[in-house]
């Protein structure tokens, strides 16, 4: 069924959309270097980019990268010499690519240059036969590359616990002419040491689902992710596993982040009008817990218990509408649910009314229902000069009837506002930002565990969870091109949980921060440099101080120092 349900959708997008575009319609991962670049020419207003949901595809950022060189070659836009050694770099890994309809066969080469002069470990160009829509045999042009992914670090501080990370993997990606691509990306992870954070819970590192049972001194896990794509001028449609990020913040995101592994999806985005864009996604999710009444005795013997565990069934859907209201000026408005057991008609239909699909299924019965949210995103680049600023608002229960009401009142919603400033007459490579989040007490929290705003038990939102806020201040320098000096300033407060009675019953609300567990300061400062194409080098001193207040007061202040390097992200 839900097979014939795929189908179903990628034969109407190929019907009833046009077909054009570039090729490499493929993702970039969302921590390569090539996002920090744009989002800074675009603070700088050189260039318009629409960023707001992440990853991008290759052909969208050789897009923006073009426009850059032409509005340069122009004189149209002014860079300095580092982001014009910077602009050159980076298209030697995203330009344009093979023109359809061209002979252009290149033998795989191994360790060699490919056409725009990027080094690559296995890159193959080549046209192919196909047949058009009226059986008109045409070429398409066919690349395929490989790239090795090798990572390692080590992080000590001065209690005297190490951790050593290290990394191996493949990243694979493959484009059929303007219109298909696949990728793969795939990493096996070690640590080992004494300092093995094993929960990974309350930091932005992302979560991991275990590959082996973890030692006392050693853990192991994989990221795997992997896509297809198909793109025609003003749309998209993807299906597979990968990373899926909106909105902005520094050390965190409120809506969608990183924190949780990849989950798989289908994507479908479209733009309608010039100023205005459509997004979809539809998740499937896993919950980690048993639905026992379908799971069932094995006849092996009562081996492992003898038992098939049956999970519950999870899933998310998500859409938003991105207005542009002017030049730099972008409004975004979504709705999300998280619901389990089975796939709802309602929540596949793209621009369905969730909120409104998930009263007629439940009625008033609230535990027949679903976990809605609403965000709203707005992002201004250059409406001051050289300036970025920006706020994004997550609604996860909001009663306007009780809003006057000190006692019934409930507003379970998360907000964050931040800026960025750049080109400073005295500095014109240094970036200085202010982030602040803010999340209030049972924001992500549900009354159905399964339907609570995760994916393997790591949060989808922001990684510090409900009832916490963190501020966060940096200066970014980029001395010589393709280095990134970052000094970081950044306070978090943490307050209880709660139950699920305080969260439905108690009038009138606990007090943001309640329970308070802990208080943290960090400063860090840290360098990075990428000296080809995806290998960086970084290290990194951060100084830190926590302070616990349940279920004991301690204090503790200690120093860490990283560094590494890493090929492919």
């Amino acid at each position: 069924m839900h097979i014939n349900l795929f189908r179903s959708i990628l034969l109407s997008v190929t019907i009833f959309f046009s077909i054009s575009g570039y090729s490499q319609a493929v993702f970039e991962n969302v921590d390569n270097s090539i996002y920090e670049y744009l989002n800074r020419q675009a603070l700088r207003g050189n260039i318009i980019v629409d960023d707001m949901i992440r990853p991008l595809t290759r052909n969208q950022i050789a897009a923006y990268l073009n426009e850059l060189d032409s509005a340069y070659n122009a004189q149209k836009i002014r860079l300095n010499a580092v982001e014009h050694n910077e602009l050159r770099f980076h298209i030697k890994e995203y330009g344009i690519g093979v023109d359809e309809g061209s002979v252009n066969s290149l033998k795989e080469r191994w360790f060699k240059k490919d056409p725009r002069g990027r080094l690559r470990f296995l890159s193959k160009i080549d046209s192919t036969h196909s047949l058009d829509r009226i059986s008109k045999n045409i070429l398409q042009p066919f690349q395929f590359n490989i790239e090795p992914v090798i990572q390692g670090s080590v992080l000590t501080s001065n209690d005297k616990k190490t951790t050593i990370y290290k990394a191996t993997g493949l990243q694979i990606w493959a484009s059929l002419g303007k219109r298909f691509g696949l990728q793969m990306y795939y990493r096996d992870i070690n640590e080992e040491g004494t300092g093995i954070d094993f929960d990974k819970k309350f930091t932005p590192q992302q979560g991991y689902i275990p590959a082996t049972h973890p030692g006392t001194k050693t853990l192991n896990y994989a990221d795997v992710r992997g896509t297809m794509t198909y793109q025609w001028k003003n749309g998209l449609f993807a299906v597979g596993k990968e990373q899926y990020v909106t909105g902005y913040g520094l050390n965190g995101n409120l809506i969608f982040s990183t924190k949780a592994p990849s989950f798989p999806y289908i994507r479908l985005t479209q733009q309608i009008l010039p100023w205005l864009k459509f997004e979809y996604m539809h998740a499937v999710l896993a919950s980690r817990l048993v639905d026992t009444p379908n799971s069932y005795i094995a006849s092996n013997g009562g081996v492992f218990g003898g038992q098939r565990l049956q999970m519950i069934p999870k899933y998310m859907v998500s859409h938003a509408f991105s207005l542009r209201l002017k030049k730099g000026l972008t409004l975004m408005l979504g709705e999300s649910v998280v619901y389990n057991d089975r796939i709802q008609l309602g929540y596949v239909l793209p621009l369905m009314f969730y909120k409104a699909w998930d009263q007629y299924v439940s009625g008033t019965n609230i535990n027949a229902g679903s976990n809605t949210q609403f965000f709203v995103q707005l992002s201004s680049r250059n409406q001051l000069k050289n300036t970025h600023l920006y706020t994004s608002i997550l609604v996860d229960e909001f009663s306007p009837s009780a809003i006057f009401s000190a006692r019934r009142s409930r507003t379970q919603i998360g907000f964050n506002v931040g800026g960025s400033v750049t080109n400073f007459p005295f500095l014109p490579n240094l970036t200085c930002s202010i982030d602040y989040t803010r999340i209030n007490p049972f924001v992500y929290q549900n009354l159905l565990p399964a339907q609570e705003y995760s994916n393997n038990g790591y949060l989808i939102g922001d990684w510090m969870g409900n009832n916490s806020d963190r501020l966060v201040i940096e200066a970014k320098y980029i001395p010589i091109p393709r280095m990134r000096v970052v000094l970081r300033l950044e306070q978090i407060r943490k307050g209880s949980a709660g139950t699920t009675a305080q969260q439905y019953f108690q009038q009138p609300q606990p007090d943001f921060l309640f329970g308070l567990q802990q208080k943290s300061w960090a400063t860090s400062g840290r360098v990075s440099y990428e000296w080809i194409h995806n290998l960086y080098f970084f290290g990194q001193l951060a100084r830190r101080e926590i302070k616990l207040y349940s279920p004991n007061f301690s204090s503790t202040m200690f120093y860490q120092f990283s560094a590494g390097c890493s090929l492919g992200l």
